[in-house]
């Protein structure tokens, strides 16, 4: 059931964030070594993201989720700009608000025809969202990081939010013969 509450989504860029709205973002993310972060540096730290934003008539963060623009794909030697859901979080939990603010987010990347991904552990959730879910593919992942390959997350699945039925194949493909690798620029 979705809330019949007046909601308001929003997108912003993370120099357009109050510090107050950064201080509400990292509060919920609750990464430890995120706590102290200035929103100085937060903004250079996400600089090549964006945030979509649910909130109430006062302006207060209902739900939120980042859309990390830093990414890449490459699947069969080529490489693919795929963007990442990630931070996504739901300041009132049971009330409707991550819903509400996922259907926004789909609608807002599609129209303006960007796909993207997301990654979980638990799928229920994203299958109650109607999205595709790609199950125990991320171990298919390979990320290069001080030289050694290593699976990037402890997620077991990954999820379309926007991806082409073109990319959909490529990552229905994916296997230990066939993985993907991540590339961070």
């Amino acid at each position: 059931m979705l809330p019949t509450k007046d909601t308001r989504y929003s997108v912003k860029k993370p120099d357009e964030l109050s510090d107050d709205e950064i201080k509400i973002i990292l509060d919920n993310w609750d990464v430890v070594e995120w706590n102290e972060m200035e929103p100085g540096e937060f903004r250079t730290k996400f600089k090549k993201s964006e945030f979509h934003l649910l909130t109430d008539p006062l302006s207060n963060i209902l739900s939120i989720a980042r859309i990390n623009f830093n990414f890449k794909v490459k699947i069969d030697e080529f490489e693919h700009q795929i963007a990442e859901l990630a931070g996504f979080v739901t300041v009132e939990v049971l009330q409707g608000y991550g819903k509400v603010l996922l259907i926004n987010l789909v609608g807002n990347l599609k129209n303006r025809e960007i796909e993207a991904i997301g990654f979980c552990k638990n799928s229920a959730y994203y299958e109650s969202c109607s999205l595709k879910l790609f199950y125990d593919t991320v171990k298919f992942l390979k990320e290069m990081r001080d030289g050694k390959w290593f699976t990037p997350t402890e997620d077991d699945d990954i999820f379309s939010l926007t991806l082409s039925d073109s990319s959909v194949l490529l990552f229905e493909k994916l296997s230990h013969t066939n993985p993907a690798y991540l590339i961070f620029e």
